[in-house]
């Protein structure tokens, strides 16, 4: 005779089955950080109107491609392959790449450091997609799926040498934060007379101006390694940040400084 599971018991199947779900969504997660990308996908819709459009603003953060996909389908009956217009604009307003056609349509396009460093100036920068309805003569409203991947890898902000003299001697690096992220700040330097076991403390600041105030303060010898979350909360209040470096002992010391900035996935 078949017994039936009491109440509150699960049978086996179901809870391997649960565990087996539970392990895909976490590699899901893993792959898409070992990508170095970040991927955004949304519902759209559009009228039959020639004026109607969808668009969708964000910013790109690293260098690497960005991958623009959309499928669609007529809402209109009797309407097949509907034709639309997709568009990749970049932050200074000009258009990179446009494409029309019927449903997919893909757009690809490699952001250089270049641009990066062209855009980092600006207000917003942010890259905008744009999907209109004006390809065919013969409109149809339509509804469809857009997914955009952008990369989102690691990137020095910062790589400057410094050399202290001592006695309290001091240099301050800034640097500008373009979002939230992560940054990592490695300090290394050696005396210049090498001594056999000479070790030379430095102190190593993290500080935003825009709050005055000091996130993070480490005094030892070479190296010292430094890491903050930066916030949405607290890039309202500048995006200028520094690092200060400072000699306390009577040695000349040379050295060097490197800030590596991963976006917020």
């Amino acid at each position: 005779m078949e017994k039936t599971p009491r109440e509150g018991e699960r049978p086996v199947h179901k809870i391997v089955k649960i565990i087996l779900i539970t392990l895909i969504g976490m590699f899901c997660v893993v792959t898409a950080v070992r990508a170095n990308t970040r991927t955004l996908e949304m519902r759209f819709a559009l009228s039959s109107d020639a004026r109607s459009e969808f668009s969708k603003q964000l910013p790109v953060l690293s260098a690497g491609r960005i991958l623009v996909e959309a499928n669609w389908i007529a809402t209109t009956a009797g309407k097949v392959n509907v034709s639309l217009t997709l568009i990749l604009i970049q932050p200074d307003g000009s258009i990179v790449i446009s494409k029309n056609g019927a449903s997919a349509l893909r757009l690809e396009h490699r952001v250089s450091e270049q641009d990066l460093e062209r855009f980092a100036g600006s207000k917003e920068p942010k890259w905008t997609v744009k999907i209109l309805n004006d390809a065919d003569s013969s409109r149809s409203e339509v509804s469809g799926t857009l997914r955009i991947t952008v990369p989102a890898a690691s990137r020095a902000l910062e790589h400057t040498q410094f050399t202290l003299l001592g006695s309290g001697n001091a240099q301050e690096i800034p640097f500008n934060v373009p979002a939230p992220g992560r940054l990592e700040i490695e300090t290394i330097w050696e005396p210049e007379i090498s001594r056999p076991l000479a070790q030379v403390p430095l102190v190593v600041s993290l500080i935003h101006p825009g709050e005055s105030r000091t996130y993070a303060r480490r005094q030892g010898a070479s190296p010292i390694k430094v890491e903050h979350q930066i916030t949405e909360l607290a890039l309202d209040q500048g995006a200028r940040w520094i690092v200060r470096v400072q000699n306390d002992t009577q040695t000349k010391v040379n050295g060097r400084v490197r800030v590596i900035y991963t976006p917020s996935l």
